[in-house]
């Protein structure tokens, strides 16, 4: 199963009073890998890079430099990205759904992109850290 996960995972998982499903989910990941792979954006990178204090950055780079790929922004075809903004996304945000049907993800996981699984007929799920937990346990 292929995942992106937003900012918001990580920060909610890295922080220093994690979120409990955020961190249960990135331990899930870790104990699923390779069946379950992380891609990130920069996008991704920076944002988390901005929320994160040094040391909390520096377990984030250490736990994905193991478990997850990551890629440059340009990756993404233009139309990909053109079509999200055309659904009334900011620009980080059309990046990210953009970058998730690229690289043919299964779910987008955020716990706050609730506006994106409004969109109809997505090529991916978004889902909550409980929710895709949830279905990892499957």
């Amino acid at each position: 199963m292929r995942l992106v996960l937003d900012t918001n995972i990580f920060v909610f998982a890295f922080s220093d009073i994690p979120k409990p499903s955020c961190l249960e989910l990135i331990e899930a990941i870790a104990a699923l890998s390779p069946k379950v792979s992380i891609h990130i954006p920069r996008t991704i990178l920076r944002e988390t890079r901005r929320h994160l204090n040094p040391p909390q950055f520096k377990e984030f780079v250490l736990f994905i430099h193991e478990m997850a790929q990551t890629d440059e922004d340009i990756i993404v075809p233009f139309d990909t990205g053109i079509k999200y903004e055309q659904m009334g996304l900011k620009p980080a945000d059309a990046m990210i759904g953009a970058y998730t049907e690229w690289i043919g993800a299964d779910v987008l996981v955020s716990e706050n992109r609730h506006f994106l699984s409004r969109q109809p007929n997505l090529p991916f799920k978004v889902l909550t850290a409980e929710k895709t937990l949830k279905l990892l346990k499957k």
